[in-house]
């Protein structure tokens, strides 16, 4: 299986699952109460697909350090926020749609981007801790037997 293919099926769903339903939330009134859960998952979302894709593409660029990639990943994320904000901007100036209301509404939805990728990263953090400490106490003997 192809990098990209293995990529597609562990985490592409998540981004697609939040663009499909950011659409259809776009179409009903609650559009406006429910835009700083929709950034906020899309955060969480890219960031899931990102942590994946840098395993992924290692043989590209090699392994990562622990701190480096949970840095790189939350950039990333947020870089992926912004210029999701900058494809509304396009969209408001080209085809008239009106997304973008304020620079207030804007700046609260890269908060949005940029907390959904913090909130990840940390519950990734969380779990991943508990899983080394498993780990670790796994492979040695018990005190017993010491």
């Amino acid at each position: 299986m192809t990098p990209l293919l293995r990529l597609l099926l562990r985490a592409g769903w998540a981004p697609l699952a939040v663009v499909i339903f950011h659409q259809k939330i776009m179409r009903t009134p609650w559009r406006q109460q429910l835009d700083f859960v929709m950034h906020y998952s899309g955060g969480v979302a890219i960031t899931f697909f990102l942590w994946h894709a840098l395993d992924c593409f290692a043989h590209w660029f090699g392994r990562l350090t622990p701190f480096a990639r949970y840095l790189f990943t939350f950039a990333l994320a947020c870089t992926v926020g912004l210029f999701w904000e900058f494809a509304e901007l396009f969209s408001d100036v080209v085809f008239g749609s009106h997304i973008q209301h304020s620079v207030r509404e804007t700046m609260r939805d890269l908060i949005a981007d940029a907390t959904g990728a913090a909130t990840t990263l940390t519950l990734t953090w969380i779990v991943r801790c508990f899983t080394v400490k498993r780990e670790s106490t796994a492979d040695q003997p018990p005190a017993s037997q010491v």
